[in-house]
């Protein structure tokens, strides 16, 4: 019973992976990935061993070998994308070279107990077995976002640098010279070069590059390899019959070991841990961080591109956890590092590969090929690999970058990847994402300084606010209005802006109220904060008015940061928090007031309650005649708060504001549209048309209104014709004055 509820519990298991779901595609993508990924394994492995010298060739290949079946296996059953094969890269590669070939001149890892080589793959291994471990972080954290924001200039620029290496370590097995040879000597034909390995290279080159286009049913990769293999025994049968002796060969892989991957990495690091220098731990733990990113970022671009195949939807979290289990069991059974490797990965996919189960084929089938099939592997020329592994250099350049040479428009970007590929050449990884990084950031601001913080400037004798006034105080606005300025602000305001924005608002430190705009600022820095300070205090010595505007505005939680870190940093207090608006346009409002407060006399700026004669609508009319209007209109009040209509109910009168004022709001009520004060006139259309409200009007104070209905507004036109035309003609006349206002204002917005 215990097993067959252990089987059950697998079935099940199997079923929530949805391994089966797609077997015959799976079976088949898994078989022909593997066979495309079998000599860019070998491949690989050889390359980064190839500073152990030619003894550790063979070792090297089974290296590339064990990544993709260890690596390749775990991140198929853990990772998040089902199509993605897994195994050794060529940035991987280079990155491990670089490594072993550091440590190769460091006399001190012979006093460990070990010798020299089995020293640097055990450090080789605890480097891998970290930036595992560096991945399953970053997937934990969310990093697969972080990796997201490299720049695209400093990305092409790695993936050119790696181009670069990887053709110019090549260089030695195909001139068949030794490894110990310098590329001066190589350059100048000193180290000398062996005409079968050149033959078998070229060979190698050229069905790679044309099997593509001629034999589409095999991979390039083997038909190239099998070429290569071909002309090394025809050599070797018709001119150096010595060729074919497997022992002690340095032209071909050699023997390979054929026996199941053990963990015996783990085992012997247990013991060689303690006699690490803590000094050398340095050396391994920048190389592990450079391993984890390299290997993500490289993991997530064949991801994007698995999608985009696949019209599904990778999960980047447990793509980077799933990769960082893989790379700690490769490290564990002595393979390199791996990372999702776009070339198989679509071969799978063509071939029809769609759930993880073809991950897994894949890793068995190569497995298979380490059992069974390593006497036939041990023949592949490294020339050969040599010439595959140029051709992949070749397509791996970021072709789209070399455009950027010769046009001024993206001479910036050009420079970010230039730099990154030539410290990539000259020092390392690491160092040439921080250089490419450091440019980039320094572009980038660089620009931000170049651009204009303001995005507008404009005067309230121009733009007013939503507040429709009589046209006495319409008047004070027009001839007076350019003592308030409005800066329309956008993006950053950083210590890079903060110049160009105190230069401007320095010509205006005479106008009475200064209105900030912060409605498109994403952003403030220290310097910022202490800008706005100094401008509030210039403007407070004259005796005006800074005000913010777009800071005040509950639920925006971008909004609510801002203005919470300003108040932590003491702006709020400096400029007052009465100074600081929900919106412009009530900014302005404010600002309007006090202007035709200052500009006004005491008598007709009092708030007293006003009569019908001071109504604009009935100004010129005579004492008789505001007597008939009287009794068509009756006093009507509203406190604060208070709807006067709402939209979509039927028009039943218009109103007249004796004292207060009231605002109108459409469909969401938070968005105000006008405001209108005493001594105007609103809901004019339902005597004009028989439509419903168009809008809600809400008293904003403790509001008094005369209303005039409908039917009155008929009775008054049959008894007394003449003066309803005048009334109407009035009303006519305001509207036409707002909507000249309007126009003037969008002429002003457009300028």
């Amino acid at each position: 019973m215990t097993l067959k509820h252990s089987l059950q519990r697998l079935l099940q298991r199997a079923g929530n992976l949805r391994l089966f779901a797609n077997l015959r595609g799976d079976l088949f993508g898994g078989i022909t990935a593997s066979i495309v990924a079998l000599p860019l394994a070998i491949a690989f492995g050889v390359a980064a061993f190839a500073p152990l010298g030619p003894d550790y060739v063979a070792q090297g290949a089974l290296a590339g070998l064990y990544a993709f079946i260890i690596a390749g296996f775990l991140a198929s059953i853990f990772g998040g994308t089902p199509s993605q094969i897994t195994g050794p890269t060529a940035p991987m590669a280079v990155v491990i070279t670089a490594f072993i070939a550091r440590f190769t001149m460091d006399p001190e890892l012979a006093n460990l107990g070990v010798s020299t080589a089995e020293a640097i793959l055990l450090m080789v291994a605890a480097t891998i077995l970290l930036a595992g471990l560096f991945q399953i972080v970053l997937g934990v954290v969310g990093g697969g976002r972080l990796i997201k924001y490299i720049p695209f200039p400093v990305v092409s620029g790695i993936m050119n640098g790696i181009a670069v290496l990887i053709f110019l370590s090549q260089l030695r097995p195909f001139f068949g010279v030794d490894n110990s040879a310098s590329f001066s000597s190589l350059i100048t034909g000193q180290a000398g070069f062996n005409y079968v390995t050149i033959v078998v290279g070229v060979i190698t080159i050229i069905a790679t590059v044309y099997a593509g286009r001629l034999i589409r049913v095999i991979p390039a990769v083997l038909v190239g390899v099998a070429f290569g293999i071909a002309a090394y025994f025809i050599i070797g049968f018709i001119v150096s019959p010595d060729l074919l002796q497997p022992q002690n060969n340095p032209l071909i892989v050699g023997p390979i070991p054929s026996a199941l991957p053990t963990p015996d990495k783990a085992v012997a690091f247990i013991s060689f841990a303690v006699e690490i220098p803590l000094s050398k731990w340095v050396y391994i733990i920048i190389p592990a961080l450079t391993l984890s990113i390299l290997a993500s970022l490289d993991t997530l671009l064949t991801s994007v591109v698995a999608d985009m195949e696949t019209k599904t939807k990778h999960k980047s979290k447990r793509e980077l956890i799933g990769q960082g289990i893989g790379n700690m069991g490769s490290a564990l059974f002595g393979g390199l590092p791996a990372a999702g490797t776009t070339s198989v990965t679509m071969v799978n996919i063509k071939n029809g590969g769609r759930t993880r189960l073809s991950g897994v084929i894949n890793s068995v089938s190569l497995l298979l090929v380490v059992l069974v099939l390593t006497p036939f592997v041990k023949w592949i020329p490294l020339s050969a690999l040599a010439g595959i592994l140029m051709v992949t250099a070749v397509r791996m350049v970021d072709y789209k970058s070399l455009i950027l040479f010769g046009k001024k428009s993206t001479l910036e970007n050009m420079l970010i990847v230039l730099a990154v590929t030539v410290s990539m050449v000259i020092f390392d990884l690491v160092i040439a994402v921080g250089i490419g990084l450091v440019i980039a950031c320094l572009l980038f601001v660089r620009e931000q300084i170049n651009k204009t913080i303001i995005r507008r400037k404009y005067s309230g004798e121009h733009i007013h606010s939503k507040k429709v006034r009589t046209q006495e105080a319409m008047q004070i606005l027009e001839e007076h209005g350019n003592q308030i300025k409005v800066y329309e602000l956008c993006d950053a305001l950083f210590f890079g802006t903060c110049d160009k924005l105190l230069t401007e608002v320095e010509k205006d430190y005479d106008s009475k109220f200064i209105i900030l705009d912060l409605k498109r600022v994403n952003t403030i820095d220290l310097t910022g904060t202490q800008l706005l300070r100094q401008i509030a205090d210039r403007v407070e010595e004259k005796g005006h008015h800074l005000l913010l505007a777009y800071l005040d505005m509950p639920g925006d939680r971008n909004k609510e940061r801002l203005r919470s870190y300003l108040e932590d940093v003491g702006v709020t207090d400096a400029i007052g928090r009465d100074h600081i608006f929900p919106a412009t346009d009530y900014a302005l409002e404010w600002a309007e007031d006090l202007l035709i407060k200052e500009e006004m006399s005491e008598a007709q700026w009092d708030t007293q309650i006003l009569e019908l004669h001071d109504i604009s609508v009935f100004h010129d009319l005579s004492t008789e005649q505001l007597r008939l209007v009287q009794g068509y209109v009756r006093p009507v009040s509203f406190r604060r708060g208070e709807i006067i209509f709402r939209e979509g109910e039927p028009g039943h009168g218009i109103y007249f504001i004796l004292s207060g004022y009231v605002s109108v709001f459409t469909g969401n009520r938070d968005h105000r549209l006008a405001t209108f004060s005493d001594g105007v006139f609103f809901g004019e259309m339902s005597i004009l048309e028989d439509k419903p409200r168009s809008a809600t009007v809400r008293a904003e104070t403790d509001t008094k209104l005369l209303f005039m209905s409908k039917k009155n507004f008929q009775q008054l036109t049959e008894s007394e014709p003449t003066l309803a035309a005048h009334i109407l003609r009035r009303i006519s006349r305001d509207l036409s004055h707002r909507l000249r206002m309007t126009n003037a204002e969008v002429r002003a917005l457009e300028e």
